[in-house]
């Protein structure tokens, strides 16, 4: 009876190793796409993960770990972002800290940047992700602000590879 038990859990802790090694080959699942993704499946490149967005000062609060900016661009009321960092054994979070107050000009300009938390990964790899940023609140708070259901901002985005990033929006 003792044997058939330890048979029982190797058998179980053998089944487990083999679960954690198939989880390990799988990619992290983003909230875009509400599934698994194997590797071998996807051009990385399509895969995009969803970022949190606060307006107002946040200091450091969401983090300030090295990343790189590699490109952003604004569709409708998105900003899509592409990211590098050293990193790969935890998740990180990337979160988009815009300003609470525009800066008056035509049209107006919004000061933001992206923080980044790595949790403490402290292992080299450097992998590149994708992530994406509803920008819905920003155009609220021009509309609350404006009392305008169409505008035009410029996200001054620190460290973005282009100048100038454009967010317009229509009734």
């Amino acid at each position: 009876m003792r044997l058939k038990n330890i048979i029982v859990y190797l058998l179980s802790i053998s089944i487990f190793i083999i679960g954690c090694q198939q989880l390990d080959n799988q990619m992290k699942t983003g909230l875009d796409d509400h599934v698994s993704i194997s590797v071998d499946d996807v051009n990385p490149d399509e895969i995009f993960y969803t970022g949190t967005v606060f307006i107002g000062d946040a200091a450091d609060r969401f983090g300030t770990d090295e990343y790189a900016l590699n490109s952003a661009t604004i569709t409708d009321d998105t900003l899509d972002i592409s990211v590098s960092y050293s990193g790969g054994c935890k998740d990180h979070q990337f979160t988009l800290v815009a300003s609470d107050t525009f800066l008056e000009s035509f049209p107006v300009q919004l000061h933001a940047a992206i923080a980044h938390n790595a949790n403490g990964d402290t292992c080299e790899a450097y992998p590149t992700e994708n992530y994406r940023f509803d920008l819905t609140p920003i155009k609220t708070m021009y509309q609350e602000a404006y009392r305008q259901e169409a505008g035009t901002i410029i996200l001054r985005l620190k460290d973005a590879p282009d100048a100038e990033l454009v967010y317009e929006f229509t009734i």
